[in-house]
């Protein structure tokens, strides 16, 4: 099976969007700031436009024989703590279908082979699943990390903080 990263072209944005409504559904569960637009019934990541009009920002979907199952969004340049981080991974998804069976880790995988540098990667502290994929991800790869704890809006994130090849 052929997996690929490949940045999203604007045509392609609304596939993007959809896939954000599911990711934003599962993340709801462990953070519980986040709402469902009433009107529309769906959720929103309302900066997801920003992905496609700012330098800094770049979103990736991650295919599987051609089809997409999730997707990468990278925060770089004035979008990420340059003192500490190159590069920050906002968001990483992969439908739910698709999870344990070691597409996320070579997605990672590839994705860190195309982008090497210092990474920060948060995740909630009440998002265990999250948590514990990133660190199979990282003893997977042969990734040193250093975590620290932070509180942003209201909500105990864990970063991890790395530097890839």
């Amino acid at each position: 099976m052929e997996l690929l990263i490949e940045k999203v072209d604007p045509d392609k944005k609304e596939i993007l969007r959809n896939l954000m409504t599911l990711h934003l559904h599962d993340l709801s569960e462990f953070i519980n700031n986040i709402e469902l637009n009433p009107d529309k019934g769906l959720f929103e990541f309302d900066i997801l436009d920003w992905f496609f009009e700012k330098d800094g920002l770049s979103p990736f979907f991650i295919h599987l024989e051609g089809k997409p199952i999730g997707f990468i969004l990278l925060q770089s340049g004035p979008f990420s703590n340059q003192e500490y981080a190159d590069y920050v991974l906002n968001s990483f998804f992969i439908l739910r279908n698709h999870r344990r069976k070691g597409f996320g880790r070579l997605a990672c995988q590839k994705f860190f082979e195309m982008y090497p540098g210092r990474y920060a990667i948060g995740q909630a502290e009440t998002n265990i699943p999250a948590l514990k994929f990133w660190r199979k991800v990282y003893e997977s790869s042969g990734i040193n990390t250093y975590e620290k704890e932070e509180i942003e809006e209201g909500i105990k994130i864990v970063y991890q903080y790395f530097k890839t090849f």
